[in-house]
């Protein structure tokens, strides 16, 4: 019985000996890893620390940028209502040559507004034409402004150069404008006495789901009286 008892207590030590020496060599491993890459560890915490504080002072910035320039366009729109157009085209152009994004591209188009209320509609086209010619430019004001010159040119263009000017909208049906490039084809196609090529434009529209109900009975009326 008192082998056992002084087996067990020699057992006891053993593995408290065992447990001692296997942490003296993970202590030892740890101090060798430190030794060897501690400096490449801290170096790292700090990229990622620094990374993590840029990003947030990055995302404030631009925040405040953008809050800047709403700021600064809504100025240029309310100088434009005054009637104030010389200042109203002066703010714009801060905004067009800080290169400021859509805020930039929404200002030049704002522009085209401003010269048309000033009576400069040639000047105003040209800047229209501009815009178009600006594969840089955001797609959907791009389109506007096709859409816009389009109206404008109505009664000068060929049906050939209307479609010409309105193909990157005519050739997506998805496109917000597709309806009203249409019907100024058909309106075009009307003015130069092709009445059957109007209606066939006119008919597929009263068959599109997309088309608002406003221009349907705008269609509608027109068809009444052809």
């Amino acid at each position: 019985m008192k082998k056992d008892k002084k087996q067990n207590e020699e057992y006891t030590m053993q593995d408290a000996f065992l447990r001692e020496v296997d942490e003296d060599l993970k202590n030892e491993s740890l101090k060798k890893l430190w030794d060897k890459y501690g400096m490449l560890i801290t170096a790292l915490v700090v990229v990622v620390l620094t990374m993590a504080v840029s990003y947030e002072s990055l995302k404030t910035w631009y925040i405040r940028r953008a809050e800047n320039w709403a700021d600064a366009y809504a100025v240029a729109l309310s100088l434009h209502n005054q009637g104030r157009y010389e200042d109203s085209m002066d703010a714009l152009n801060m905004i067009i040559d800080n290169k400021y994004g859509a805020f930039a591209d929404l200002a030049k188009m704002q522009q085209v507004d401003v010269l048309l209320d000033s009576q400069k509609e040639n000047e105003a086209l040209a800047l229209l034409e501009e815009i178009i010619a600006n594969k840089k430019f955001n797609v959907q004001l791009r389109d506007a402004a096709i859409v816009k010159l389009a109206s404008y040119r109505q009664d000068t263009f060929s049906l050939d150069e209307m479609r010409n000017l309105l193909r990157p909208i005519l050739d997506n049906p998805q496109n917000a404008w597709y309806a009203s490039a249409e019907d100024m084809v058909a309106l075009t196609m009307i003015r130069d006495g092709d009445v059957d090529g109007a209606k066939h434009v006119y008919e597929k529209l009263l068959n599109n789901h997309d088309v608002s109900d406003d221009l349907k009975s705008r269609i509608k009326d027109i068809l009444s009286v052809l």
